[in-house]
């Protein structure tokens, strides 16, 4: 199973699928754990592990757990008062990933294909992480690369990843700095983009909540 792969999957599959912030959290740190068990077909975790680091109760665990096998993203089989068994339904194959609604019709094959070929396409920011940073994605790095995004657009985060390497400061906190860097008093920005205002002193401390709450960044009065 290919972690980065898997996490573009799901990351498509959110964009026609509605699921609950937790719902999403228990799936990755599933992924998480299951890299830990080397990729195993069917890997054991006891629940207590599970809603411990969600940070719900053992009720609301498994509810949520319903919902990601109702949609087909895992199975799970219960063994009585010991840990039940978990395996993830691979997102690289076309037929485990739900299809875009209202999409054109396709074309015959050899049009489709020339056209692809004609168009390169452009790394996301999870695949230009793994290329340009170093390392293996981890779901933390993960995390905090899909918040930027919602908060500024997969284009202005692959900008900004793209003048870190540059500028061979290959951080995500860095990254993290630019794109949320606070405005001066001048109403200008330090970073590209949302210049145009001033702020208060206090406004300048910001809160970036996680990726699984709602996504945006918020300032204090």
């Amino acid at each position: 199973m290919n972690y980065l792969k898997e996490i573009n999957g799901f990351m498509r599959f959110l964009e026609t699928t509605e699921l609950k912030p937790t719902t999403q959290a228990l799936w990755f740190h599933l992924m998480d754990i299951n890299n830990g068990c080397s990729w195993k077909g069917w890997f054991t975790v006891p629940n207590s592990r599970l809603y411990s680091r969600l940070g719900v109760s053992e009720k609301t665990m498994i509810e949520h757990r319903k919902i990601l096998i109702e949609h087909g993203r895992i199975e799970y089989k219960p063994k009585g008062k010991s840990a039940g068994s978990y395996r993830i339904v691979s997102l690289e194959t076309k037929a485990s990933i739900a299809p875009v609604p209202d999409e054109e019709p396709e074309k015959p094959k050899e049009e489709k294909s020339t056209r692809q070929e004609d168009k390169p396409m452009n790394p996301n920011p999870f695949e230009f992480y793994e290329s340009h940073f170093g390392g293996t994605l981890n779901p933390f790095n993960a995390d905090k690369i899909n918040q930027m995004i919602d908060d500024h657009g997969e284009e202005k985060v692959l900008e900004i990843m793209k003048e870190a390497v540059q500028k061979d400061r290959k951080s995500i906190n860095w990254v993290s700095a630019v794109l949320y860097r606070p405005i001066n008093k001048g109403g200008k920005q330090d970073a590209k983009g949302n210049a145009g205002r001033s702020v208060s002193k206090n406004e300048g401390k910001s809160k970036v909540t996680p990726i699984f709450g709602t996504g945006r960044h918020r300032r204090k009065a």
